[in-house]
């Protein structure tokens, strides 16, 4: 059976469920296959940040081929098979690295999303990209933060426009924002009421 080509953006917040959603789909689209885990977070991040590491890398198992990488997704991606399903989890974590450890611009780590989603569709991948809503608070006051925050929205826009599907994941439920085409061709757990 032919797989889907196509990207899909879930947001949420922490904890939402976002990921694990994410994870369900990717492996729904690769029937049978190993599927791409692109790992963003940088290895030495601190000690809570290695424990999470460690919790994901026990919970994906061997069902997955995972690739940790903080920087470089597009150069990443240029190397993977043709027609393949890669999951990026996540933007925001790989947003940071960027932004404050390779001290990037938004404006170069916008094109440099925009490389890895056009490398994406020319690939045809069926890519599952994952981050976090993180602007629903008060207003920012510390200017690197604000920065931050408003790259981020930047990379959501993008992909938003790019992409085919644009789920939200509250509270374990996945709200459906977009769709082009059929997603019960792809996804066969979600429903109305959330995930089945």
């Amino acid at each position: 059976m032919e797989k889907a080509i196509m990207i899909t953006f879930i947001s949420g917040g922490a904890r939402s469920g976002k990921s694990s959603l994410a994870e369900r789909m990717a492996l729904d689209a690769a029937k049978g296959e190993k599927p791409y885990y692109i790992a963003t977070a940088a290895k030495d991040t601190g000690e809570e940040m290695a424990e999470r590491i460690a919790l994901h890398r026990r919970d994906r198992g061997h069902v997955w081929v995972t690739i940790e990488e903080p920087y470089f997704i597009d150069q990443t991606l240029k190397h993977l098979p043709n027609k393949t399903v890669v999951l990026i989890d996540c933007l925001t974590v790989w947003t940071s690295s960027l932004m404050f450890s390779e001290n990037l611009s938004s404006n170069e780590i916008v094109k440099r999303l925009e490389k890895t989603l056009s490398i994406a569709r020319k690939k045809e991948f069926n890519l599952f990209i994952v981050s976090n809503d993180v602007n629903e608070g008060f207003p920012i006051q510390d200017k690197y933060v604000a920065n931050y925050i408003s790259c981020l929205e930047a990379l959501h826009k993008r992909t938003v426009k790019e992409a085919d599907t644009v789920l939200e994941v509250i509270c374990g439920i996945p709200v459906v924002w977009k769709i082009k085409g059929d997603l019960t061709k792809n996804v066969s757990m979600i429903s109305p009421g959330g995930i089945v």
